[in-house]
């Protein structure tokens, strides 16, 4: 178990790396373009992402995700062959899906702007969206096949060229007059280099899964994992991940969205340091019986000893950090912002998922992702309504715990994996004491009294945690072992 961990830990080093790139460089990427194109025009960016993340959806219907799952499968049995012949027909299905949603967002940018939105300045960002649609996309499929072989180290790389060209190349574009469409024409230029860059390491490094013969594949058996996450997907993309943007563009308008987002940014940028699904995900794939569900569990309790006081301890803070990171004039966004906190702390439960996923079982998750869906278009429809902004945040947190809920239950009835009760209490309980602690203790006024108090409650949690035995001596051994790479 230990020699696993040390695999894992060593894929979680550069997943981290990533994942710190990816939120520490889109937080400062958003707070840029916030302060630069003002609450209206930083909607109309966010607006038109939202509904090009949309058509992404038709780009991928589960591609990504199929192909880690049976090409960490084939490299887990030490079958090349089988890997290649995997990669190459998911390749083929990935092209004619890219190509006619990219084709059909840039033909409808015009209607959508006028008939959907009502709001013009919509034609040229969405049109745009259409040729960043197409590269992104690609960009997703072979960061995946890396995420197969499990060489995190090359995604870390992508993302940090990703980050870095689109700080470069974007605000200059914006500083030149061409606002929300020069900042998404300039997204797409990062996203084509990179993906040429990605591509050379791909070919320098592993050709023999680009050339050589390839054999007969079980492709129903392929087709039937792909139809029920084609399925999720598809509704997960639609109804899931960007309706509340793009109900507030409809209901609301253009300002609101970019209030919402600027809390929801930093949310997320929260959510992808805490998740490890990805690193996760083709190492479950190879694990059977009582190692999954061990591994499954260490992982789920030290998650979750993070998650919790991150969620806790981001809500106290959050009109500071409002204000800090994008000024006064984004203060709206404060409210929504504390009811997106409460996603973090169900970051660990994303682990459920994957489980059903990585053991061929991708209908639950699936039919789950519909119901949850659904009842995401209703709740945003009549929250946004009656609410605006906070209406959002509300049904967004509502369907995600059902969601996750529904899951672990679901987990238990049909994989007899089911999280130690005390690894949700003891964390919770912990980070109330904290949160109790920061409410009696006097306001930082400067930034270094600021981090002493967080140090403070950090330790206040840590503390408790001990005391509870949320910590115990088995953990930190278990730990050191990892780290200190010892042998079992």
């Amino acid at each position: 178990m230990v020699e696993l961990a040390k695999k894992v830990l060593k894929n979680a080093l550069f997943n981290s790396s990533s994942i710190i790139l990816r939120g520490l460089g889109g937080l400062i990427f958003s707070i840029v373009l916030a302060r630069l194109l003002h609450p209206e025009f930083f909607g109309v960016y966010h607006l038109s992402l939202s509904v090009a993340f949309i058509f992404l959806t038709f780009t991928d219907l589960g591609v990504n995700r199929t192909m880690v799952r049976y090409v960490s499968y084939a490299l887990g049995k030490g079958n090349i062959i089988l890997a290649r012949s995997f990669l190459r027909y998911l390749f083929k299905i990935k092209f004619l899906l890219t190509f006619f949603p990219s084709i059909a967002l840039i033909l409808l940018s015009e209607p959508l702007a006028i008939y959907v939105f009502h709001e013009s300045e919509l034609i040229l960002p969405l049109g745009i969206t259409g040729i960043f649609l197409f590269f992104f996309s690609f960009l997703d499929f072979i960061s995946a096949a890396f995420e197969s072989l499990q060489e995190f180290k090359y995604i870390a790389i992508k993302q940090l060229a990703y980050e870095g060209l689109k700080l470069i190349i974007v605000p200059p574009l914006i500083l030149l007059g061409y606002s929300a469409y020069g900042a998404l024409a300039g997204l797409t230029m990062a996203v084509i280099l990179t993906l040429l860059i990605l591509l050379i390491f791909s070919l320098k490094r592993h050709p023999y899964l680009l050339k050589g013969d390839i054999i007969r594949i079980e492709k129903r058996k392929v087709l039937r994992f792909l139809g029920y996450l084609t399925f999720s997907t598809l509704i997960a993309g639609l109804f899931f991940h960007h309706i509340d943007a793009v109900m507030l563009g409809i209901l609301m308008g253009s300002e609101d969205v970019g209030y919402y987002r600027a809390a929801f940014n930093i949310v997320v940028a929260f959510m992808g340091l805490l998740s490890a699904t990805t690193i996760l995900f083709p190492v479950f794939t190879q694990l059977e019986g009582d190692e999954l569900k061990n591994a499954f569990k260490k992982t789920f309790k030290y998650m979750s000893m993070f998650a919790f006081p991150c969620a806790f301890g981001l809500a106290f803070i959050a009109n500071p950090v409002i204000k800090v990171v994008y000024g006064e004039e984004y203060l709206p966004a404060v409210f929504p912002f504390y009811i997106l906190c409460l996603i973090i702390a169900i970051t660990p439960m994303d682990f459920f998922g994957i489980l059903f996923e990585a053991k061929e079982k991708p209908e639950y998750p699936a039919v789950i992702t519909i119901i949850a869906s659904c009842a995401n278009v209703i709740l945003n429809y009549v929250f946004i309504l009656k609410f605006g902004i906070v209406g959002a945040a509300i049904a967004t947190v509502f369907v995600r715990y059902f969601a996750v809920v529904t899951l672990v239950f679901l987990s238990k009835k049909v994989l007899g994996i089911f999280p130690d009760i005390d690894t949700v209490y003891k964390p919770l309980f912990s980070s109330l004491i904290m949160l109790i602690f920061l409410f009696f203790i006097p306001k930082p006024i400067t930034i270094i009294e600021g981090l002493i108090e967080i140090v403070a409650a950090a330790a206040i949690y840590i503390l408790t945690m001990f005391l509870i035995r949320g910590i115990n001596r088995e953990d930190v051994k278990y730990l050191s072992a990892i780290l200190c790479q010892e042998k079992d």
